[in-house]
C-alpha cells in the first residue's frame, strides 16, 4: 500500500505537470461558476416559497366566512394624488376575503382600467367608488367588456348603472403599485390614478364578482372579471437544476483537466497502427478452353 507521503508527492509532481497557474485559473472559474449556479437556484427558490405562501394564504382566506368589507377593512387615512397607497394597507389576513359591498355606486366616478388582457383578449375593466353607509369609500372593479366594444359598452354602462343602493359580494385585494401615470383612464388600481373621493376609503379595492351589482347578468353590459389563475410554477425544478449544475461543474474541470494532461504526456496522440497490405488470395481464373466447355455440357 503507498504511503500517504508518497501520495501526496505524486500528487504534487502531477500539479507541476499541469501547472500552478493553470490549476489557479481553473479553481476560479469552477469557484465562480459554483457560487452563480448556488445563487440562482436559491433565487427560484424564494420564487417557489412566496408563490407557495401566496397560495397558501389565498387558500385560508377565500374560504373565511364572508363579512362586510367595513368590518374586515374599516375605512381611513386621508388619500390625495400624491399618496398612491392612500394610507396603511390591509390589515393581516384580509387580501382575499369574501366581502359584502353595501352603498351606493358613483357614476361620476366610473374609470377605464386599461391594458388588461381577459381570458387572451383585449379588454376594458371599469373602475368605481361605491360610497358606503358608515361614511367611507371603497373602489370597486365592477367589470369588464371588450376594448372593441368599448364605444358601446360605456353608454349601456351608464344607462344600466343601479342608481340606489346595492348590495354585491367580491373578494378584497390590496391596491397595486402606482407606475406614475397620470393620463386618461388608469392603468393601475391604485387610489392616485381615480378621481379620489373626500372622505376615509377603504385601504384595497373589491373585484365584484356574481352578478357585479346586475351589471354582470346575461344582460348586463359588463363580464365579471376572473380572478388571477394562482400555481407555483416551475421554480422548484429550476432550482434543483441550478443545484445539479452546481456540483457537476468541479467534476467537468477534473475531466478537462486530466484530458488536457494527457494530451500534454503525448502531444501527437497515439501511433497509428501500421497498414498491413493484403496480397489477394485468389488468382485470376484461368478461361476455360473449348474441349472442357465441351466435356462440362
Amino acid at each position: 500500500m503507498d504511503s500517504p507521503g508518497s501520495r501526496a508527492s505524486r500528487a504534487l509532481a502531477v500539479a507541476r505537470e499541469i501547472g500552478w497557474l493553470r490549476l489557479l485559473v481553473t479553481a476560479l472559474v469552477v469557484a465562480a461558476l459554483v457560487t452563480l449556479c448556488v445563487i440562482a437556484g436559491r433565487w427560484q427558490y424564494g420564487r417557489h416559497v412566496t408563490r407557495a405562501d401566496a397560495i397558501a394564504e389565498f387558500e385560508s382566506n377565500h374560504t373565511a366566512p364572508v363579512a362586510a368589507v367595513e368590518d374586515v377593512a374599516p375605512a381611513s387615512g386621508v388619500p390625495s394624488w400624491d399618496t398612491p397607497d392612500a394610507g396603511a394597507g390591509l390589515p393581516a389576513d384580509a387580501e382575499w376575503r369574501t366581502v359584502t359591498v353595501t352603498g351606493t355606486i358613483d357614476p361620476d366616478s366610473i374609470v377605464e382600467l386599461r391594458n388588461r388582457a381577459v381570458d387572451s383578449a383585449a379588454a376594458l375593466q371599469y373602475l368605481a367608488w361605491v360610497d358606503l353607509a358608515d361614511g367611507g369609500s371603497v373602489l370597486v372593479n365592477l367589470g369588464w367588456a371588450p376594448a372593441s366594444l368599448a364605444d358601446e359598452t360605456a353608454p349601456a354602462l351608464a344607462s344600466a348603472l343601479p342608481s340606489g343602493q346595492v348590495a354585491f359580494e367580491g373578494t378584497l385585494r390590496e391596491f397595486e403599485a402606482d407606475d406614475g401615470r397620470r393620463d386618461d383612464g388608469a392603468t393601475r388600481i391604485v387610489p392616485a390614478q381615480v378621481r379620489v373621493p373626500s372622505g376615509a376609503i377603504v385601504p384595497g379595492y373589491v373585484v365584484a364578482t356574481a352578478d357585479c351589482a346586475t351589471l354582470c347578468r346575461d344582460d348586463g353590459p359588463l363580464g365579471e372579471v376572473p380572478l388571477p389563475t394562482l400555481s407555483l410554477g416551475p421554480h422548484l425544478s429550476y432550482a434543483w437544476q441550478w443545484w445539479a449544475f452546481a456540483a457537476l461543474v468541479p467534476v467537468g474541470a477534473v475531466l478537462l483537466t486530466r484530458r488536457d494532461l494527457e494530451l500534454k504526456r503525448s502531444p501527437g496522440g497515439p501511433a497509428p497502427s501500421p497498414r498491413v497490405e493484403t496480397k489477394p488470395s485468389r488468382r485470376r481464373a484461368r478461361a476455360l478452353s473449348d474441349e472442357e466447355i465441351e466435356d462440362a455440357l
